[in-house]
């Protein structure tokens, strides 16, 4: 694998740059060698050499991403963990993935792991001048495992290798060959979204510098800040950060971004024509990907707002990267040709080999294997994609993939006498998710408190309803529609 050779290669070359701008302080990639060479020193001394998989709380530090890559060099796969998520979460995380280590760049973990099942190795300001050789990685070799949510009402634990990462981080130079040394990137996700490799990935892979955000900042006030103040040239974001910014439209000055992408939801064509004129110089990209396969898998580089292909109003996912197989199906998994809609399914070098507990997901069709993503798709006659919605009651909540299902299961498990039902709905423009529980006994804000206690903050509820009865279809269902027309879009 040549992937890891690379980020060391660029580190070294490139050891005058600026890697990193951190909540306003400035690290060169030679500091951010010191501090890898550090934390792997660590790992070498204190942690037992058969460890294959460790974690890293994923606080906005230098120290955070130095732990990633010194696991990453010495071939070991990282779990991310949220420090917003509750401990319950993060600990089944860290019991289903194996993790009995776990690094952190600040010594507040008790609210987010329970640090007397794990060995917690804090290496805050650890540093060394000392090289190492890069470990020798397998092609299906992990290199990060992600959680997420599941039509099963249980999280799905997805492992990436190292392989894969290569095909994406080559496909992505290859169709953005632009991305320069001298570019600052913004990377606005938090680490336990795959998007947000390619807030890191890719501009450490090419010498270029990449400001986070702040922690304990409004965070849309601060990306608004950063991308104007700083002079921001690549940005990747949902369309819901750039809704939520627009009250700040006027008062930015982003004449210098070059590239503005966006990914992990819907693009709507509406809410590019507001920004069409702040967005003077830039290029515009829409990008799609399933975690399961490895962050984005299609892109689409349009020319500009008003010459965008869109369909029903949603900007196109576009046309597959340079080692994805895009595919549509039926329901039975046949192939459909021509220009059609079905499901989407994506085979190639970027494709997990499975689940870590493996499921039925994929389609094995003339010995090539294809992840199906849920996703319905319509394909026009030129071979560009469009999103059109998914085939189960999965949605998507500031970019995180969310099952409703996995609601109303952690709601039985609170209050295990009532029926749940978990809806979402649209308001002034953002995704957003309603409980409707049948029993007016139960306190609303008490179950809301509890299941952000037990659920990551984009899995708790908007709102909490409680009914006498809940209305029913002619065939004995429960009436969702009715559920969400009567209460929900008014």
């Amino acid at each position: 694998m040549k992937l890891l050779a690379d980020f060391k290669n660029t580190f070294q070359k490139c050891q005058n740059n600026r890697a990193f701008c951190i909540d306003g302080k400035d690290f060169t990639y030679r500091q951010f060698l010191k501090f890898i060479n550090g934390t792997a020193k660590l790992l070498s001394q204190e942690v037992p050499q058969k460890t294959k998989v460790i974690g890293v709380i994923g606080f906005d530090a230098i120290e955070t991403y130095a732990a990633i890559f010194a696991a990453w060099f010495k071939g070991i796969c990282v779990v991310p963990l949220n420090p917003k998520y509750p401990s319950e979460r993060n600990n089944q995380i860290l019991k289903v993935t194996g993790v009995e280590v776990v690094f952190s760049a600040k010594k507040e973990v008790d609210k987010i792991i329970v640090q007397d099942k794990t060995t917690v190795f804090f290496n805050t300001n650890i540093y060394s001048e000392d090289d190492f050789l890069l470990a020798e990685t397998e092609e299906g070799q992990p290199m990060y495992i992600l959680s997420t949510s599941g039509s099963t009402g249980l999280p799905k634990y997805v492992p990436i290798s190292f392989a894969n990462v290569e095909a994406y981080c080559d496909g992505f130079i290859q169709l953005f060959p632009e991305l320069q040394e001298d570019d600052c990137f913004l990377q606005t996700y938090d680490l336990t979204s795959d998007a947000a490799f390619t807030g890191y990935l890719l501009p450490l892979l090419t010498g270029a510098c990449v400001y986070t955000i702040p922690d304990n900042t409004f965070k849309f006030l601060a990306i608004a800040k950063l991308i104007s103040d700083k002079k921001i040239t690549w940005a990747k974001m949902t369309p819901s950060v750039l809704a939520y910014i627009e009250p700040y439209i006027s008062k930015l000055d982003l004449s210098h971004l070059k590239q503005m992408v966006f990914g992990g939801e819907a693009l709507p064509v509406a809410l590019l024509q507001k920004w069409k004129n702040a967005f003077s110089n830039a290029k515009y990209s829409n990008l799609y990907g399933p975690t399961e396969t490895t962050i984005s898998s299609t892109t689409y580089r349009f020319p500009d707002f008003d010459n965008a292909r869109a369909f029903n109003g949603i900007i196109s996912i576009g046309k597959a990267f340079p080692a994805v197989d895009c595919i549509l199906t039926d329901k039975n998994g046949n192939i459909l040709k021509d220009e059609v809609e079905g499901e989407l399914c994506i085979g190639g070098k970027q494709t997990m080999a499975n689940y870590l507990n493996p499921v039925d997901c994929f389609y094995i069709i003339k010995n090539k294997k294809y992840y199906r993503t849920g996703d319905l798709v319509y394909r026009d006659k030129e071979g560009y994609l469009y999103f059109k919605g998914r085939l189960d009651d999965q949605v998507k909540i500031n970019g995180y993939r969310v099952n409703l299902i996995e609601i109303e299961v952690s709601v039985k498990e609170l209050i295990s006498d009532v029926s749940v039902v978990a809806i979402d709905y649209i308001e002034n423009g953002f995704s957003k998710i309603a409980v409707f529980i049948d029993s007016v006994d139960i306190s609303a804000q008490k179950l809301k408190s509890e299941l952000q206690d037990k659920l990551p903050p984009q899995m708790v509820p908007e709102k909490i309803i409680a009914l006498e009865v809940f209305p029913f279809t002619g065939s004995g269902k429960i009436d969702r529609e009715k559920l969400r027309i009567n209460y929900l879009c008014k």
